[in-house]
């Protein structure tokens, strides 16, 4: 038995090679371990209107590779209101880091795509975001700034018509000590 799953294994890892499914290393895939961790997230949203003061929110965010280490996987949850789910990696034929989310407040898949700033230590995601009926999606970017064990993130959606561009929130996670 044991020689038939080692045989199945040894045949599932060769295919996997030969299907250009092995795991890689390169400096693409560093910027993912960046993110790798748990991390506490101090969350603020703008005021709904000017005399109103910023909502606040705490949360926790999980961020794991998945087999291979080429994908990383992000499981967030925000005081137990709100969860979200993404997926991200990088994709060697676009040049670009690629990503979905889904959430507990939207109906739909996000589609996202990312350039990574070496020198400012910088992910911009860009994506759109859907608005109710009859508006055209707007488009929305996420800006992730590496300080060592914090991030900073800025969303920000920009007007389709408009072009305006609209601050959505800001989110700072802090990573939690290993234990």
């Amino acid at each position: 038995m044991r020689l038939t799953l080692a045989a199945i294994l040894l045949s599932v890892v060769a295919s996997a090679h030969a299907a250009g499914t092995a795991p890689i290393a390169a400096p693409e895939l560093d910027v993912l371990k960046l993110e790798e961790g748990v991390w506490d997230a101090a969350i603020e949203f703008p005021p709904a209107a000017p005399d109103q003061a910023p909502t606040r929110a705490t949360g926790v965010q999980t961020n794991t590779f998945v087999t291979g280490r080429r994908w990383i996987r992000n499981d967030f949850e925000v005081d137990a209101k709100y969860g979200g789910h993404g997926t991200w990696g990088y994709d060697p034929k676009k040049q670009r880091y690629v990503g979905t989310w889904v959430d507990s407040n939207t109906d739909y898949i996000r589609i996202d795509e990312g350039a990574w700033d070496a020198v400012s230590k910088t992910m911009t995601w860009t994506s759109e975001l859907r608005q109710p009926d009859p508006y055209p999606p707007a488009k929305y970017r996420m800006t992730e700034e590496f300080r060592g064990d914090t991030r900073v993130l800025t969303m920000t959606a920009i007007g389709a018509k408009s072009g305006k561009e609209v601050p959505l929130g800001k989110i700072t996670f802090t990573r939690r000590a290993a234990r």
